[in-house]
């Protein structure tokens, strides 16, 4: 079994999730990697967090029609982007116990996982008078 380097680029990466409130996507960690590592390439922010996420470190979170984002919280739980602005928030709706094992008796599919993402105007957008 092959030995994983603990690197200081990785550990950079992963501490600037796991510190962000918000739920950045691979530009927004690049972003934040560069103040503190100039010569890191885009390409290898985003390999880091594909391999975080993969094992399990940090959770990605698929948002259709926009970049993935990443969040520190690892257990399961709902999202809501906004459709102004595009920001991803932790949803407060409480979690829908058994989904899976309904879906599976209705499709016949062995459901293996899912993604719930609300859609609607965050707080700040909708005060927002432009």
């Amino acid at each position: 079994m092959k030995k994983e380097r603990n690197t200081y680029q990785k550990t950079l990466i992963k501490d600037i999730v796991l510190n962000m409130c918000t739920h950045p996507s691979a530009d927004e960690v690049y972003e934040k990697v560069k103040e503190q590592c100039p010569t890191i390439s885009r390409s290898t922010v985003y390999r880091i967090l594909n391999d975080l996420a993969d094992k399990g470190e940090v959770y990605r979170v698929k948002v259709i029609n926009g970049p993935d984002r990443y969040d520190k919280t690892l257990c399961r739980h709902y999202h809501v982007k906004c459709t102004k602005c595009g920001s991803v928030a932790d949803s407060e709706y409480t979690r829908i116990d058994n989904i899976e094992l309904a879906h599976d008796k209705c499709s016949g599919y062995k459901i293996t996982g899912y993604e719930i993402c609300f859609e609607g105007i965050c707080p700040e957008c909708a005060t927002d008078n432009n």
